[in-house]
């Protein structure tokens, strides 16, 4: 399958939401093609290169981006609202006038619905629940409800968008197709995520007392 590419400095997980905003003539080009033809993009984090300016070189593996809202600018410019596809493979690149085509093949997880990603998906969501609370104490915000989806694969991906991570980190999830490994790979980053954390938050909760008896 043939698709244009968009080197991006971020990593798009299945089922995760991008915003976008395009200025550059090549991806205005590039997105009205995606339009008329109702075909999606592929994100890949890029390897080197920068976004604006010369082509970059795209990651071997990246996401298909679907189109889901579009709002209209001055001077052609557009704010995209994409979702999330497929995982894919970068074969060759085609072309790179004026935006880069690749030649794609579509990458499906492995083992996602079995006992031991079930088993693991648990331990997971506990601790990414924990991990958002603790996250939110710090920056002195109440948890609010968390929903997150229950099937093993779709719970790895979400995890992988939502961890504040570096992108290398975050490629490196992209990349795995196991999904057991994938989820034992975030059970250690939440681990150690909130081992960190915690004391931190107790500390800061600390503060607050202090400051409130100092107040009274």
């Amino acid at each position: 399958m043939d698709v244009p590419l968009f080197p991006l400095n971020s990593v798009l997980f299945p089922g995760a939401t991008l915003p976008l905003h395009i200025f550059e003539a090549r991806y205005k080009e590039m997105i009205r093609r995606c339009l008329e033809e109702n075909i999606p993009f592929g994100v890949t984090l890029i390897r080197k290169g920068s976004e604006v300016g010369e082509p970059a070189e795209p990651s071997e593996v990246g996401t298909l981006a679907h189109i889901t809202q579009v709002r209209y600018l001055d001077e052609g410019r557009m704010n995209l609202i994409c979702r999330g596809g497929q995982r894919f493979r970068l074969l060759k690149t085609l072309h790179q006038t004026p935006y880069i085509m690749g030649e794609v093949e579509t990458l499906l997880s492995v083992s996602p619905d079995d006992a031991k990603a079930l088993e693991l998906s648990d331990t997971a969501s506990a601790l990414f629940g924990e991990y958002y609370r603790l996250h939110l104490a710090l920056s002195n915000q109440w948890a609010r409800v968390l929903s997150m989806p229950r099937g093993p694969d779709e719970l790895a991906d979400f995890i992988g968008c939502h961890l504040e991570i570096g992108l290398w980190s975050k490629q490196r999830l992209l990349e795995e197709l196991s999904t057991p490994r994938r989820l034992e790979m975030e059970i250690e980053i939440l681990a150690s995520a909130v081992r960190e954390m915690t004391p931190r938050v107790e500390e800061a909760r600390s503060a607050r007392w202090r400051d409130l008896g100092t107040i009274n």
